[in-house]
């Protein structure tokens, strides 16, 4: 099992792009932060599609109630987002009907949260066909 590997207590976003796609993540303090979290998190989901060609998008509820999201794929196990609250995961769940969503990071900007899939163009398409 590969382990996630956003910090622990990050707040989880989530934004609809176009009004159609969600778009799911951390949210960071800072913009560095979430550069450079995003690029490791680019690597090492890179690194999985090299082992794995086909991924299912799976959910669990933690012990404390709120949720985690899990890649799995021939024989692999990502956790790609932990501690999504309740109605996160509801409106999350509702807008993934289409199929598609991004997995980006989001930082606190001075014009208020920025979606880094959208200002640096860094996040993964995670697409299951129907």
């Amino acid at each position: 099992m590969i382990d996630h590997f956003f910090p622990g207590g990050a707040e989880v976003a989530l934004v609809m792009l176009g009004g159609k796609i969600p778009a799911i993540g951390p949210l960071i303090d800072t913009r560095q932060e979430a550069v450079s979290l995003a690029r490791c998190y680019m690597k090492k989901l890179d690194a999985l599609t090299d082992r794995s060609r086909s991924f299912q998008i799976m959910t669990a509820r933690q012990t404390d109630g709120r949720y985690a999201l899990f890649l799995q794929g021939e024989g692999v196990v990502m956790k790609v987002l932990s501690n999504i609250d309740e109605l996160l995961f509801w409106r999350f769940r509702k807008a993934f009907r289409r199929g598609l969503f991004i997995l980006t990071v989001f930082f606190k900007g001075e014009a208020g949260m920025e979606c880094l899939a959208v200002t640096e163009g860094l996040g993964a398409v995670i697409f299951t066909p129907s």
